[in-house]
């Protein structure tokens, strides 16, 4: 049983596989994600002091200070595009870490202070209150909560107390599936999750190809007057595609890497969000008249999650 939707353009973005501190979710296109390019990383921090001073990026001890420029009444005026271009322009930051805009927005929102703060392989979260999906056993994380870091332990906790028993979490959907009704229980979280502001861009997908499959298991009986029939079993998914890279974007990561991947369908609201591996990245020779082609293929680790 095969399900397969051909010729789909799509952005892809991947997750950042370094250590990074992202700002926490301001919206109205204000956010910045920092990056680490060294093995032993420098806390960030965004100042606003003073009055009518400028934008300027320091470096102390390697620890990254940005002070942000601010208007004669003392309040801040860069944007975080501004602290981005100074933050990557100058010598002694640039060397330690990588700002960028996150996907989706502008930069063109004005960031304000962040408080001194390291670098991390995810963004922690504490007693994260998870909503009943309405059949009392399934509780979900907010959409901006999810993504939960598989290789890290998640406490989970009704009222307060810890459950360590009677219920699977699913880490790609950021949800806890309890064996027996939990109805009018809070259920709270604590862990580690990836952020949606740390995902790169890094192609563009032209004539991609999604396909899904589930193996066929025969289940025809006599009761089926002669007609065969079949159940789905295990499923399985993969991407392949033809794809130019954008100019300045990231690379793609090496292959048999395994990372998060999210995909937004150009002429369609909805994206999927996956655990997959790069199986292979084909050179194609290059057109001297269009962009770098190359194929591509990821093949998934566990279950494809269709966002809203």
């Amino acid at each position: 049983m095969t399900s397969a939707v051909s010729g789909f353009s799509a952005a892809l973005y991947k997750d950042e596989q370094n250590r990074y501190r992202v700002t926490p979710a301001l919206g109205s296109n204000r956010d910045i994600c920092f990056a680490c390019k060294v093995t032993s990383c420098p806390s960030i921090q965004i100042v606003v002091a003073g009055s009518n001073t400028s934008l300027s990026v320091s470096v102390i001890d390697d620890d990254v200070i940005v002070y942000s420029a601010t208007n004669v009444g003392g309040t801040a005026t860069s944007t975080a595009l501004q602290i981005v271009d100074a933050v990557n322009a100058d010598a002694g930051a640039s060397a330690l870490i990588e700002a960028r805009i996150p996907p989706g927005q502008t930069g063109a929102g004005v960031t304000g202070a962040l408080d001194a703060g390291d670098v991390a392989t995810g963004v922690a979260f504490v007693n994260l209150a998870l909503v009943d999906s309405g059949d009392h056993l399934t509780f979900q994380a907010a959409a901006g909560s999810r993504y939960w870091d598989d290789d890290l332990s998640v406490t989970i906790e009704d009222g307060g107390v810890e459950v360590t028993s009677g219920f699977t979490v699913n880490h790609l959907r950021g949800s806890v599936t309890f064996e027996s009704s939990m109805s009018g229980h809070a259920i709270t979280a604590t862990g580690t999750r990836r952020s949606e502001l740390a995902f790169e861009k890094i192609l563009l997908v032209y004539d991609g190809k999604l396909k899904i499959d589930g193996r066929e298991i025969d289940t025809t009986s006599i009761d089926d007057d002669g007609w065969g029939n079949s159940i789905s079993g295990r499923r399985s998914w993969d991407i392949s595609a033809s794809a130019f890279y954008y100019t300045g974007e990231s690379d793609l990561p090496d292959v048999s890497d395994t990372l998060y991947w999210k995909i937004y369908a150009i002429k369609h609201t909805k994206s999927f969000v996956c655990m997959g591996t790069l199986q292979s990245l084909d050179r194609i020779v290059a057109n001297p008249d269009k962009a770098q082609e190359r194929a591509i293929t990821i093949k998934g680790n566990g279950e494809i999650y269709p966002e809203t």
